[in-house]
């Protein structure tokens, strides 16, 4: 990529273009990506009234929400870091990231029909694997992967020191 003096003005205008995107085309995970979280979440997280099926369908939509969150908050270079294991961001960095977004995700995004604990808990999950997922020598499918090791049975139990340990 070039640096900001050697950018061509095609490239500059594809920069703000990528910045000031519509809502529509504010995502940068996949498809698959987004099923994969939902999956997860639903075997963690249970809400009250709603039917299993129901259940992903929801946090596909909460997910979609995170994305968006982070688009408008993260810089778009960000999400190339999943897909290029060599460089990345270092581990301290990786745990305050996880702190400090989903502080303001909860902040910043109101999900009304959850209990405001398992919302807490929904941001800092999702949000701990996408910036895992961003990590040196890491991935999405790595991260998805040490989310697994999370035991929690109930999400109103699980803090921060809980999710920061899914940076090995």
């Amino acid at each position: 990529m070039a640096t900001i003096e050697s950018m061509t003005k095609a490239e500059f205008i594809n920069l703000l273009d990528n910045y000031f995107a519509e809502p529509d085309k504010r995502v940068k995970m996949t498809m698959d990506q987004v099923k994969k979280l939902a999956e997860k979440l639903n075997e963690k997280v249970n809400i009250p009234l709603v039917k299993e099926t129901k259940e992903e369908r929801i946090f596909v939509k909460i997910i979609l929400k995170i994305d968006t969150f982070l688009y408008d908050n993260m810089p778009n270079e960000f999400y190339e870091l999943w897909k290029d294991s060599h460089n990345g961001i270092d581990d301290d960095e990786a745990k305050r990231l996880i702190k400090r977004l989903s502080k303001l995700a909860n902040k910043k995004i109101d999900i009304p029909y959850i209990p405001e604990a398992i919302e807490g808990f929904v941001f800092r999950f999702v949000i701990g694997i996408l910036v895992n997922a961003a990590r040196r020598g890491w991935n999405f499918d790595a991260a998805n992967a040490a989310a697994d090791q999370m035991n929690e049975k109930n999400a109103k139990e699980v803090d921060d020191t809980m999710l920061e340990s899914m940076v090995l």
